[in-house]
């Protein structure tokens, strides 16, 4: 893992409680809250790259469907 002063860094303004939510969950999990917000991204972009893949091939046996 990259030195955290060499690291890419990201400001974001959280909706008022989010940041006690995170909090929560870093202290939960044992880890920090940039942790928690890492894993997060992560789940979520790798959900969206999977609800594209799902739809890309629904979309090709729509096609296979229809021509047949």
């Amino acid at each position: 893992m990259a030195d955290s002063r060499q690291a890419d860094k990201f400001v974001i303004r959280l909706p008022g409680g989010m940041r006690d939510r995170i909090g929560a969950a870093a202290v939960a999990q044992h880890t920090s809250m940039n942790s928690v917000i890492i894993q997060a991204l992560e789940s979520y972009l790798d959900g969206q790259e999977h609800q594209k893949i799902l739809l890309e091939a629904l979309s090709e046996k729509l096609e296979r469907l229809e021509e047949a």
